[in-house]
């Protein structure tokens, strides 16, 4: 009985683990891509700092325009990055969730476990005990 128990724990533990793989693939896809927004967001502050120190006279007209579209882009890229948030969150509570039960199977396969062993154990220290009993008799009836 113990032995079923020990391997439905075990099995519960390596399901736990691939559900963990799973959602790691999903939070580095998700974080990956809020680095790319982050990245992104930052060349277009730094193009709109720098735009303003361009010194040819003839781009003046077109400065603003461009100034607003970059502000406009930088505003999208926040945007996108502020919507994967909470699904980062998530996917990290899950983790963090599905980690600490992989733990609790783990730490009760564990014990199981150990329990097993302390339990044959205790049978074959019986078994040797009886043996020994057994001889000495044995040895005690040739003796006499």
């Amino acid at each position: 009985m113990e032995a079923r128990r020990i391997r439905a724990l075990g099995l519960i533990e390596r399901l736990k683990r691939h559900e963990m793989e799973a959602e790691a693939q999903e939070m580095g896809r998700l974080r990956s891509e809020a680095n790319r927004l982050e990245r992104r967001r930052e060349e277009l502050l730094e193009q709109s700092q720098t735009a303003s120190y361009n010194s040819d006279p003839s781009l003046v007209p077109y400065l603003g325009n461009y100034v607003r579209s970059l502000r406009s882009e930088i505003g999208r890229a926040e945007r996108d990055r502020a919507r994967i948030d909470p699904d980062l969150r998530a996917i990290e509570n899950r983790m963090s969730l599905a980690f600490r039960e992989m733990k609790t199977y783990e730490s009760v396969r564990k014990a199981a476990e150990a329990r097993l062993r302390q339990q044959v154990e205790q049978a074959e220290e019986f078994e040797n005990a009886d043996q020994a009993l057994n001889q000495w008799w044995r040895k005690r009836g040739r003796s006499r």
